[in-house]
């Protein structure tokens, strides 16, 4: 049903102007430009809310056409807004997520001198994405798509005098472009065949969906890190703790997942293309749990598992349940938001210390962000009542009563067991144990830093059981089966549990060949999933060594250089040394080429015709 409503439409739109007024506002003495960005932010986010209660209360779908932009053949281009329950739910679900985020980062960053300027890059970031998120077609769509891989770009390389960062940026900005090949794809043939651009508007025949499917499915696979395109995501950890938390929870990396979401009905036209899509996630989900098990890095640890989900979304939107996979985005956005936050913490407090074996003892040192992580990681879990309890379950159970997709299944419940090992090993080294940290300065948690932390982990608790009561579309299949299948991911959960309390108290007793760094199974565990990657690099890397050092370098710039120039220079001493042999006949030859050539150049020059042999000069 859409209902044209001029004041909804407005109260929609007057979040993007409360968050561009502070960037363009002149700034004052009186007021601390931060401040006013952090409280635009917090008004952003109270205004989204009117809208998302309007909907709800009368279950509407609102869309906007302000103007016409171009026509490409038959096919218009509008500049158009939707607001249904997706782009209702998810613009305040971002808004309090880049709220608490902007809060964290004025006391986190408030050394760095440019810290204005990354305020206003992170403004710019979610403007797009929300662009992004409430677009109607697909054009607009790429807009706020381009949008958020440029200003990832320039986050993640926010400290570029550091070649890692460099490196980094530079990799997310070459798999998004990868990504965008597919998008390109898909509107280059919907323009071609003469079908709208509206996301919900173009019926497609099963027949000739496949293309415009499977490119659909490649722009996400690259924009949300699915394997192929993972490597991009943990290396995006070089950019600074608040842009971590920003790119990994609400905004960039489920950009891909929203997509299909929102397309959801020309993905399913195509068999292959949605079977696709549930392998690649469910392969993503264990891969990514299981590189998160042998990583030491805290941030890695939570990237990894950023990715992990990502691919259960993935496998939600596989099993034709693209609004169980909103819902996992709505509550995944809290606690990896929170997360990160903590992470941020940690590695204030401990300057810059990342590694967690380096840790421990925290719950004494930072009670509020050490508990907060507890929740955080519960909550990825999948801890009963927690607000990851609620969408996994229901995606886990959405596999489980399928009659098709058992290696799915079987992938994402081991997946769910190495969550559950990887968070339980990050609390025990974290804010577990006894200290491994040395001697510190007192730390101290301010409120400036710990507010943003409670209010995510309130959300973390909450928002599933809000969710799952509010906004979850009714269609929604019931999911009726037996109690014991029905505890099938409590059940995991408690093996989890028990497999990694067993291994952290036998980790101690464990030789040091085994416990080492160096040990060659956890070795391979960690670098499995960098596979495709590094086999891709290096075999561009070889084949760029072969055409600079052998085809460039010893063809052509090697032959027309010192080659060249020796040819040239043994030709001209043959040439001299044949007149120096004390023979009056080459003597003669030199002198009268060289006086006709000196004179050949001297008319030349002058514009004047030498004289004919035969004719005589008189008067």
């Amino acid at each position: 049903m859409t209902h044209p409503s001029t004041l909804i439409i407005m109260l929609f739109l007057l979040p993007l102007a409360i968050l561009t007024l502070p960037m363009l506002a002149p700034s004052s003495k009186l007021t601390s430009p931060l401040g006013t960005k952090v409280l635009a932010a917090k008004l952003a986010f109270l205004t989204s809310l009117i809208p998302l209660a309007y909907l709800i209360h009368n279950d509407l779908t609102i869309t906007t056409y302000e103007t016409q932009w171009s026509t490409i053949g038959t096919t218009t281009i509008r500049v158009s807004f939707t607001l249904d329950i997706y782009s209702a739910f998810f613009l305040p679900t971002l808004l309090f997520v880049v709220w608490s985020i902007m809060e964290f980062t004025t006391q986190y960053m408030e050394s760095d001198p440019k810290i204005n300027t990354f305020f206003n890059q992170l403004i710019t970031f979610t403007l797009m994405m929300m662009i992004l998120g409430t677009a109607e077609n697909l054009f607009q769509f790429f807009i706020g798509w381009e949008g958020v891989g440029i200003m990832s770009f320039m986050l993640i390389n926010w400290w570029s005098f550091r070649s890692n960062s460099n490196k980094a940026a530079m990799q997310a900005v070459i798999y998004n472009r990868l990504a965008d090949i597919g998008l390109i794809i898909t509107l280059a043939w919907m323009v071609t065949n003469d079908l709208s651009l509206n996301i919900k508007g173009a019926q497609i025949a099963p027949d000739t969906a496949l293309i415009p499917a499977l490119g659909l499915l490649l722009a996400s696979a690259g924009k949300s890190a699915q394997f192929g395109f993972h490597p991009w995501l943990p290396a995006a950890m070089e950019g600074p703790t608040p842009v971590s938390a920003l790119l990994h929870s609400s905004t960039m990396v489920v950009a891909g997942v929203f997509l299909l979401i929102r397309t959801s009905d020309l993905l399913y036209s195509s068999e292959t293309a949605t079977t696709t899509c549930l392998l690649l996630g469910a392969f993503t989900s264990v891969l990514a749990a299981s590189c998160a098990l042998s990583q030491n890095d805290l941030k890695k640890i939570i990237a990894y598992s950023t990715t992990s989900q990502l691919g259960l979304m993935m496998t939600s939107v596989g099993l034709k349940q693209p609004e169980l996979a909103f819902m996992h985005i709505s509550t995944h956005a809290f606690f990896k938001a929170m997360l990160f936050l903590c992470a941020g913490t940690i590695i204030h407090s401990l300057n810059n210390e990342q590694d967690i074996r380096k840790m421990g003892g925290l719950n004494k040192m930072l009670p509020t962000t050490s508990s907060c992580l507890i929740i955080g990681s519960l909550a990825l879990s999948g801890m009963p009542f927690m607000a990851g309890f609620y969408s996994k379950d229901a995606i886990i159970e959405s596999i489980n009563t399928s009659n098709v997709n058992s290696l799915s299944l079987a992938t994402t419940l081991m997946a769910t067991i190495f969550t559950t090992l990887y968070s339980l090993r990050m609390i025990y080294y974290v804010a577990l144990s006894s200290p491994r940290t040395p001697p510190l300065p007192a730390i101290s948690e301010t409120p400036q830093m710990t507010n943003p932390i409670l209010r995510l982990a309130i959300g973390s608790i909450a928002a599933g059981l809000m969710i799952s009561t509010t906004i979850l579309p009714p269609n929604t299949p019931q999911l009726t089966m037996p109690t014991s299948t029905k505890l099938a991911t409590l059940s995991i959960l408690i093996l989890g549990l028990l497999i990694g309390s067993i291994l952290i108290t036998v980790a101690n007793q464990l030789p040091y060949s085994i416990k080492g760094t160096q040990n060659p199974l956890t070795y391979k565990i960690t670098h499995s999933y960098f596979i495709l990657h590094h086999i891709l690099s290096s075999m561009v890397l070889q084949i760029s060594q072969k055409l600079s050092t052998h085809l460039m370098d010893q063809t052509h710039y090697e032959a027309l250089g010192p080659k060249t120039m020796t040819y040239l220079q043994m030709l001209m001493a043959k040439m001299l040394t044949n007149f120096h042999k004390a023979r009056i006949n080459p003597y003669l030859k030199a002198i009268v080429l060289s006086i006709m050539l000196i004179s050949l150049l001297y008319f030349t020059s002058m514009n004047v015709e030498p004289p004919d042999a035969g004719h005589e000069l008189g008067p």
